[in-house]
């Protein structure tokens, strides 16, 4: 179709910048689509990412079967199963997603569409032959067998308050995903997320200024010097007590049905990160969990994590075991949640400073410095003492990967940089939000489809 005047296009892409909810965004994007041709492209089934011939004949097939009723529903599940293997890789090339801003192809969000209500229905149809127990044990081995999303929250100091807007557009749209992880202010986020039922965390976003926003006090220059750092671990802690209360990882996880997981990273040059989450430290508490993943050295001491006793007593939690900023040895901590959730679909909020600036078109930090950084952190490591701690960490910055399957950014604003270490005012924190949510809205489509599947498996398991 020919294209529509550029004066009509440029109101349509002021319509999108001046956006204050996805409905809007999404009305605005659907008429930037039509006036560029987009919504022409999503209407025609050819591409050459996937196979329309046999889209299309699957799509009608899973339509007859469950058509036909109970008595087609073996054969309905056996061409689910394939057809899901034949198609899901093919139907998650980002590439799909580039040709129109509201969506992809109409044929491949019907096959999605269709595949989701075909899991629901066999989920609560009797099939013949095969009993309750059975049944869930198929579904069971089905779902571990396709695996699971999570959404990761990075690090990235008062940066990272960007997060909060990423999980609001998530969670209003009924796709944020139930495994959460975070590292840094990303680990402040997540708990604060996985402490919360539903209810609790619209009420959070409906009045933010709820939240206590002072975590960061200086201790004054001869404490620091004399403790080796700036920052007031006693402040952030009482914020994070107050902002997420004195839950531990078993009680988080039963109050919102979330999976919360927190980076922390090691002080002893011989021990690993950790990923603490209701499976592997269930009665240690979040807030401290949380503290340790955001003791950045230099700013906050190391820190000794607490847990809850059977008597309910508050205990340390390892008392040998100091810990640091989960951001620096694994801010995004991918192989740990594949083992732990069968995770193998990754959503990325990446705020970190370090990464953010090369992000787009790079996966982690720009390739020159980081070889640079890796190379000059490998010969300090040989070095005993802080100085050789210290390339250790410079090491596992420069070389973790820092992109997912799906990755959301922020606006990169150079004049943050400044006040990358500083206490958000409220107006910053509704500028953060927001960001966040914009970031996100471009992003919805990709995200609802590729976890439709896996959000339907987890619904369908709640009926067996």
């Amino acid at each position: 179709m020919p294209r529509a005047p550029g004066s009509a296009r440029r109101g349509a892409a002021r319509a999108l910048a001046a956006a204050t909810s996805y409905a809007e965004w999404l009305g605005a994007a659907e008429e930037y689509d039509r006036l560029t041709g987009g919504d022409a492209w999503r209407a025609e089934d050819e591409s050459p990412h996937y196979d329309a011939d046999l889209l299309r004949l699957d799509l009608a097939s899973l339509r007859r079967l469950r058509a036909t009723g109970p008595a087609a529903s073996l054969e309905l599940a056996d061409l689910l199963t394939s057809s899901l293997y034949r198609h899901l890789a093919e139907l998650a090339a980002p590439e799909l997603y580039e040709g129109a801003l509201a969506g992809t192809k109409h044929l491949v969000a019907d096959y999605l569409a269709e595949v989701e209500r075909a899991l629901q229905w066999l989920a609560v149809t009797a099939l013949p032959g095969i009993g309750n127990d059975e049944k869930k044990s198929r579904f069971t081995q089905a779902f571990r067998v396709y695996g699971r999303s999570a959404l990761m929250l990075s690090g990235g100091a008062t940066w990272g308050f960007h997060h909060l807007g990423v999980v609001k557009a998530l969670f209003e749209q009924g796709v944020l995903p139930q495994i959460l992880s975070g590292a840094s202010t990303g680990a402040m986020i997540a708990a604060g997320v996985c402490v919360r039922t539903d209810t609790e965390l619209a009420d959070l976003y409906t009045h933010p200024e709820q939240m206590r926003l002072d975590g960061l006090s200086p201790v004054g220059l001869r404490r620091g010097i004399e403790g080796g750092a700036l920052l007031d671990p006693e402040r952030l802690h009482d914020v994070l007590r107050h902002n997420i209360g004195d839950y531990t990882f078993a009680e988080a996880w039963a109050r919102s049905g979330r999976a919360l997981n927190i980076s922390v990273s090691p002080t002893r040059r011989r021990q690993k990160a950790r990923l603490l989450t209701h499976l592997t430290t269930p009665d240690v508490l979040v807030a401290s969990a949380a503290l340790a993943s955001s003791a950045l050295p230099g700013l906050f001491p190391p820190v000794v994590l607490e847990a809850r006793n059977a008597a309910g007593e508050r205990v340390v939690y390892g008392p040998n075991e100091r810990w640091v900023d989960g951001s620096l040895h694994e801010d995004l901590p991918k192989l740990r949640l594949a083992r732990l959730h069968n995770v193998n679909h990754f959503i990325v909020s990446q705020t970190n400073p370090h990464v953010v600036p090369f992000a787009r078109g790079v996966s982690g930090v720009a390739p020159a410095v980081a070889g640079l950084t890796t190379s000059a952190a490998r010969a300090l490591r040989r070095l005993p003492g802080p100085l050789g701690q210290l390339a250790d960490h410079a090491n596992a910055l420069a070389s973790q990967d820092y992109s997912g399957d799906i990755d959301i950014y922020p606006q990169f604003r150079p004049e943050l940089l400044v006040r990358i270490v500083a206490n958000p005012t409220r107006a910053d924190l509704d500028a953060f939000i927001r960001s966040g949510e914009r970031s996100t809205w471009p992003k919805i489509a990709m995200i609802t489809d590729q976890t439709r599947v896996g959000r339907a498996f987890e619904r369908a398991m709640g009926l067996l």
